[in-house]
């Protein structure tokens, strides 16, 4: 029996994940990876802070962490036209907590349904209903974020952490624009120099 699903809520941290259906891959081009960090953009970052993320061939990782009750319902007041947005309305934390869900489920059912059209293909494209895991100690925080960008080298898809393009690492440890909240990571770690020594060193048996 799967375990259930943990709730998503306001002002947390979460671990989410999930793989492609069978042998599948999610990604099957340059275009698919930025099309699925686009999505991301639209459906997520109104709702949350993008901390970590690696996008591989067939599955994916994100680190997340949700904003505030009143950052939250008033995007929820700008989608539902029957909230008023100057009234004062009570949403209870069930609606918040199905309304995070369905903003993940609109992003994954958007990308499939576009990857479909473009290969031709019907049916489900992720395994199940997305997983989560609520990131409780900044510790724990720092070692899932290494984790996640040495992903791509410990199954296969890069030889460095660096080569990876579909990571957010690159994107922390330089200037460029990024949609990763840069500077709230690498006050986790210390520094920048902290952040990329920190990622040299493999920890066994961390298990997500």
């Amino acid at each position: 029996m799967a375990e259930p699903l943990q709730s998503l809520e306001p002002d947390r941290c979460y671990h989410i994940y999930n793989h492609a259906v069978g042998s599948e891959n999610l990604f099957r081009s340059d275009k698919n990876y930025i099309s699925f960090l686009a999505g991301f953009k639209k459906h997520i970052l109104p709702v949350a802070d993008l901390l970590s993320y690696a996008l591989m061939k067939n599955h994916f990782h994100f680190v997340v962490r949700f904003r505030s009750y009143d950052e939250i319902t008033a995007v929820m007041k700008k989608q539902d036209l029957t909230l008023v947005p100057n009234k004062i309305v009570i949403i209870s934390s069930e609606q918040i907590i199905l309304f995070l869900s369905r903003q993940f489920s609109n992003y994954f059912n958007s990308y499939a349904k576009s990857l479909n059209k473009e290969n031709f293909r019907r049916g489900a494209l992720f395994e199940r209903a997305f997983h989560r895991k609520n990131v409780v100690t900044d510790e724990y925080l720092k070692k899932l974020i290494r984790y996640i960008h040495q992903n791509p080298v410990k199954d296969g898809f890069a030889a460095t952490i660096e080569e990876w393009k579909y990571s957010s690492y690159n994107s922390i440890i330089s200037l460029n624009p990024t949609l990763i909240v840069r500077q709230d990571v690498l006050d986790l770690f210390g520094d920048n120099e902290n952040f990329i020594f920190y990622h040299k060193q493999n920890e066994t048996g961390f298990e997500y």
